[in-house]
């Protein structure tokens, strides 16, 4: 091998290694963005701990219509249908 094909060899792989890297680099600033997730709704043991009069302030809070006067297991039943 003479000097020029060396020199040729050690521009490509210097050439292939900043590529590589420079992929490699973009793929973790890429990874580290914020993804936006859908605000789960709470759970049914999550809303049992909750009193009636709370429930009702977290529906009016999140504007949906419950009926006041119902159990509290209707109070969370409507909140979780509403909010799937």
């Amino acid at each position: 091998m003479d000097g020029a094909t060396g020199l040729v060899i050690l521009v490509v792989l210097a050439v292939v290694f900043f590529v590589v890297k420079e992929e490699r680099g973009k793929k973790k600033v890429a990874s580290k963005k914020p993804v936006a997730s859908k605000p789960k709704a709470p759970t049914v043991a999550e809303l049992k701990k909750l009193t009636k009069n709370q429930l009702v302030e977290l529906a009016e809070k999140k504007n949906l219509k419950v009926k006041k006067s119902g159990a509290k297991a209707s109070v969370i039943n409507e909140i979780r249908e509403q909010l799937k």
